[in-house]
């Protein structure tokens, strides 16, 4: 087996959550998991759309500095941080006034 790496490429990523981040799959091409996943990446103070899901997911901050937002909470988060964002809740993504956010998602049907 041969080591296989992704990493997060803007020149690769694509447009997500109405045009509001780029995104990109995290895991390398041909990994099969029982989750979705997508990078997320913002800019300069932008927002990701707020938006909400019947999937459970959580975001774990790789890069940069902002606020996540879920339900009517803010909080400052950092890279390291690991945000659980449960099933049917607003939630969103803020970038701090300059500099980049980077972020990886996993998101899976609500485990009861």
């Amino acid at each position: 087996m041969a080591i296989s790496i992704q990493r997060f490429d803007k020149e690769k990523a694509f447009e997500s959550h109405q045009g509001t981040i780029l995104a990109m799959d995290v895991l390398p091409e041909g990994v099969k998991a029982p989750f979705s996943h997508a990078y997320g990446y913002l800019e300069d103070g932008n927002m990701m759309e707020i938006h909400k899901h019947p999937t459970q997911e959580i975001y774990i901050v790789y890069s940069g500095a902002g606020f996540v937002m879920v339900g009517d909470e803010k909080q400052a988060v950092q890279p390291g941080d690991v945000i659980y964002i449960p099933p049917n809740e607003n939630h969103t993504m803020i970038a701090q006034p300059s500099g980049t956010f980077l972020w990886a998602a996993f998101w899976w049907p609500a485990i009861s």
